[in-house]
Protein backbone atom coordinates (compact mmCIF):
# COMPACT_ATOMS: atom_id res chain seq x y z
CA UNK A 1 0.00 0.00 0.00
CA UNK A 2 1.73 3.52 -1.26
CA UNK A 3 0.54 7.09 -0.21
CA UNK A 4 -0.46 9.09 -3.30
CA UNK A 5 -1.77 12.41 -2.89
CA UNK A 6 -5.07 13.69 -4.55
CA UNK A 7 -2.83 15.63 -7.00
CA UNK A 8 -0.89 12.75 -8.15
CA UNK A 9 -4.38 11.12 -8.97
CA UNK A 10 -5.71 14.07 -10.18
CA UNK A 11 -2.35 13.85 -12.49
CA UNK A 12 -3.00 10.67 -13.75
CA UNK A 13 -6.55 11.59 -14.60
CA UNK A 14 -5.24 14.64 -16.48
CA UNK A 15 -2.45 12.27 -18.34
CA UNK A 16 -5.14 9.93 -18.86
CA UNK A 17 -7.21 12.21 -20.53
CA UNK A 18 -5.06 14.46 -22.19
CA UNK A 19 -4.19 10.84 -24.31
CA UNK A 20 -7.98 9.95 -24.80
CA UNK A 21 -7.91 13.50 -26.11
CA UNK A 22 -5.46 12.70 -28.61
CA UNK A 23 -6.94 9.51 -29.42
CA UNK A 24 -10.17 10.91 -30.70
CA UNK A 25 -8.17 14.22 -32.54
CA UNK A 26 -6.00 11.13 -34.19
CA UNK A 27 -8.62 8.69 -34.78
CA UNK A 28 -10.94 12.21 -36.63
CA UNK A 29 -7.92 12.96 -38.74
CA UNK A 30 -7.81 10.14 -40.45
CA UNK A 31 -11.51 8.91 -40.41
CA UNK A 32 -13.05 8.08 -43.92
CA UNK A 33 -16.47 8.52 -42.44
CA UNK A 34 -17.81 12.32 -42.11
CA UNK A 35 -20.03 11.32 -38.99
CA UNK A 36 -17.08 9.82 -37.31
CA UNK A 37 -14.69 12.64 -37.59
CA UNK A 38 -18.02 15.04 -36.38
CA UNK A 39 -18.32 12.48 -33.04
CA UNK A 40 -14.18 12.52 -32.39
CA UNK A 41 -13.71 16.05 -32.62
CA UNK A 42 -16.41 16.23 -30.00
CA UNK A 43 -15.12 13.53 -27.89
CA UNK A 44 -11.40 14.73 -28.02
CA UNK A 45 -13.14 17.79 -26.10
CA UNK A 46 -13.71 15.11 -23.10
CA UNK A 47 -10.56 16.47 -21.16
CA UNK A 48 -11.47 20.21 -21.58
CA UNK A 49 -15.06 19.82 -20.16
CA UNK A 50 -13.49 17.74 -17.12
CA UNK A 51 -10.92 20.59 -16.36
CA UNK A 52 -13.67 22.77 -16.79
CA UNK A 53 -15.75 21.22 -13.97
CA UNK A 54 -13.02 20.83 -11.79
CA UNK A 55 -12.67 25.04 -11.81
CA UNK A 56 -15.66 25.17 -10.59
CA UNK A 57 -14.86 24.26 -7.22
CA UNK A 58 -13.49 27.00 -5.04
CA UNK A 59 -9.64 27.31 -5.39
CA UNK A 60 -8.60 27.37 -1.78
CA UNK A 61 -10.62 23.92 -1.55
CA UNK A 62 -9.33 22.53 -4.32
CA UNK A 63 -5.97 23.52 -2.99
CA UNK A 64 -6.70 21.65 0.32
CA UNK A 65 -8.37 18.71 -1.50
CA UNK A 66 -5.40 18.41 -4.02
CA UNK A 67 -2.39 17.59 -0.72
CA UNK A 68 -4.82 15.15 1.36
CA UNK A 69 -3.09 11.86 1.38
CA UNK A 70 -4.91 8.30 0.06
CA UNK A 71 -3.57 5.40 1.61
CA UNK A 72 -4.03 3.56 -0.85
CA UNK A 73 -2.52 3.74 -4.63
CA UNK A 74 -5.44 3.31 -6.95
CA UNK A 75 -4.81 0.98 -9.83
CA UNK A 76 -6.38 0.53 -13.18
CA UNK A 77 -8.80 2.62 -14.82
CA UNK A 78 -6.87 6.14 -15.94
CA UNK A 79 -3.64 4.38 -16.86
CA UNK A 80 -2.15 4.23 -20.32
CA UNK A 81 -2.77 0.24 -20.38
CA UNK A 82 -6.49 0.72 -21.34
CA UNK A 83 -5.57 1.72 -24.44
CA UNK A 84 -3.18 -1.48 -25.19
CA UNK A 85 -5.11 -3.38 -28.05
CA UNK A 86 -7.77 -0.56 -29.25
CA UNK A 87 -6.86 -0.11 -33.02
CA UNK A 88 -9.85 1.29 -34.73
CA UNK A 89 -9.37 1.64 -38.06
CA UNK A 90 -10.06 4.77 -40.25
CA UNK A 91 -13.46 2.84 -41.87
CA UNK A 92 -14.31 2.64 -38.00
CA UNK A 93 -18.22 2.82 -38.38
CA UNK A 94 -19.57 5.53 -35.44
CA UNK A 95 -20.79 2.59 -33.34
CA UNK A 96 -17.35 0.63 -33.07
CA UNK A 97 -15.94 4.31 -31.97
CA UNK A 98 -19.15 4.82 -29.69
CA UNK A 99 -17.94 1.37 -28.42
CA UNK A 100 -14.82 2.38 -27.25
CA UNK A 101 -15.87 5.37 -25.73
CA UNK A 102 -17.94 3.55 -23.19
CA UNK A 103 -15.22 1.36 -22.53
CA UNK A 104 -13.21 4.14 -21.46
CA UNK A 105 -15.58 5.71 -19.16
CA UNK A 106 -16.08 2.63 -17.65
CA UNK A 107 -12.53 2.09 -16.87
CA UNK A 108 -12.48 5.69 -15.64
CA UNK A 109 -15.55 5.39 -13.21
CA UNK A 110 -13.78 2.09 -11.83
CA UNK A 111 -11.02 4.25 -11.20
CA UNK A 112 -12.56 6.99 -9.23
CA UNK A 113 -14.39 4.38 -7.55
CA UNK A 114 -11.06 2.67 -6.40
CA UNK A 115 -10.27 6.13 -4.95
CA UNK A 116 -14.23 6.04 -3.47
CA UNK A 117 -13.66 2.74 -1.37
CA UNK A 118 -10.04 4.10 -0.09
CA UNK A 119 -11.21 7.04 1.71
CA UNK A 120 -13.32 7.85 4.35
CA UNK A 121 -12.52 12.02 3.57
CA UNK A 122 -16.03 13.37 2.88
CA UNK A 123 -14.44 15.99 0.81
CA UNK A 124 -12.45 13.37 -1.32
CA UNK A 125 -15.83 11.23 -1.36
CA UNK A 126 -18.04 14.33 -2.75
CA UNK A 127 -15.73 15.23 -5.15
CA UNK A 128 -15.37 11.72 -6.99
CA UNK A 129 -18.76 11.06 -6.46
CA UNK A 130 -19.24 14.31 -8.71
CA UNK A 131 -16.45 13.02 -11.17
CA UNK A 132 -18.85 9.26 -11.19
CA UNK A 133 -21.53 11.34 -12.41
CA UNK A 134 -19.81 13.34 -14.78
CA UNK A 135 -19.01 10.45 -16.59
CA UNK A 136 -22.05 7.99 -16.07
CA UNK A 137 -23.75 10.86 -17.99
CA UNK A 138 -21.61 10.76 -20.53
CA UNK A 139 -21.37 7.49 -20.63
CA UNK A 140 -25.47 7.88 -21.30
CA UNK A 141 -25.10 10.47 -23.45
CA UNK A 142 -22.88 7.78 -25.62
CA UNK A 143 -25.42 5.19 -25.50
CA UNK A 144 -28.04 7.96 -26.23
CA UNK A 145 -26.55 8.73 -29.64
CA UNK A 146 -25.11 4.97 -30.57
CA UNK A 147 -29.09 3.78 -30.35
CA UNK A 148 -30.00 6.97 -32.32
CA UNK A 149 -28.09 5.61 -34.91
CA UNK A 150 -27.44 9.58 -35.91
CA UNK A 151 -23.61 9.14 -37.12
Amino acid sequence: MGIITIAEVLERVNEFERILAEFYANLSQTSTREGVRLLTDYMSRHRQRTLEALAKLPTKQMRHIRRIPLRYDPQGGADKHCFEGVDLPPDATAAEVLDTAIEFDEDLIRFYRHVLQHTGNREIKELFESLIRREQNDEIEMKKIKAMDYF
